[in-house]
């Protein structure tokens, strides 16, 4: 059974939440330092990739101002190149840019 849009909407909001709950008080290096923490973090933004990779074109299409294709790539970066993945960019994301994704997702 295929999942709607929105199940794939709301996957990337519980992320988020989950996210900031994890995050919640810490700063980078706190957070480099706790690899549960960075485990945690590294997964939700997995899902929120995954996620994004599933919505439909259309809907994509209709709400170019998210930023799917960064979402999916950033993703793909984490699974793929882990061995790669810089700390301090994702503790930008984490800090500044999901703030601004869950705005602009929550107004859909």
């Amino acid at each position: 059974m295929a999942r709607s849009d929105d199940s794939w909407l709301q996957d990337i909001i519980t992320a988020i939440s989950h996210i900031r709950s994890d995050t919640d008080g810490l700063g980078f290096d706190a957070f480099a330092a706790n690899q549960t923490v960075v485990r945690s973090v590294l997964y939700s933004i997995a899902i929120m990739g995954e996620a994004a990779k599933s919505i439909s074109p259309e809907f994509k299409a209709a709400y170019p101002d998210v930023p799917w294709r960064a979402i999916a790539s950033t993703r793909d970066r984490i699974v793929h190149e882990y061995f790669r993945t810089n700390m301090r960019r994702i503790w930008d994301v984490v800090a500044s840019d999901i703030d601004e994704l869950e705005r602009a997702l929550r107004s859909k």
